[in-house]
């Protein structure tokens, strides 16, 4: 068992929000995300499967709205963008990612903050 601190955890400022990655392994990582308002992302995919769960406020994926609790699944290759009018949260699954450790993909993350 591995248990996560969340306000231990570091933040990262994104193209799509605020990112505070909270566990990664080979298999899974879960990262939380504060969307801001007026967040649009152009539609893109990633190569693995991966889940969305909003835990606050409204999400458009493409043209679906999610509210509170709702939960998206999306496959690997998928095309999607997203649109925020009002902040949202949610907790992102993306399934075997592609990086090994938490460290990997903070490393990832500390790019887009230069």
């Amino acid at each position: 068992m591995e248990v996560v601190r969340f306000n231990e955890m570091e933040e990262f400022n994104t193209p799509e929000g605020i990112m505070k990655p909270l566990f990664v392994s080979e298999k899974i990582a879960v990262i939380y995300l504060k969307i801001p308002a007026g967040l649009k992302v152009e539609p893109h995919s990633h190569p693995r499967d991966g889940a969305m769960i909003v835990t606050k406020g409204r999400v458009k994926l493409n043209d679906v709205e999610l509210k509170a609790y709702d939960f998206a699944y999306i496959s690997a290759n998928f095309e999607v963008g997203m649109e925020c009018e009002e902040k949202a949260e949610a907790i992102l699954i993306s399934v075997n990612p592609g990086y090994k450790s938490l460290d990997e993909l903070k490393s990832i993350l500390r790019r887009f903050e230069k």
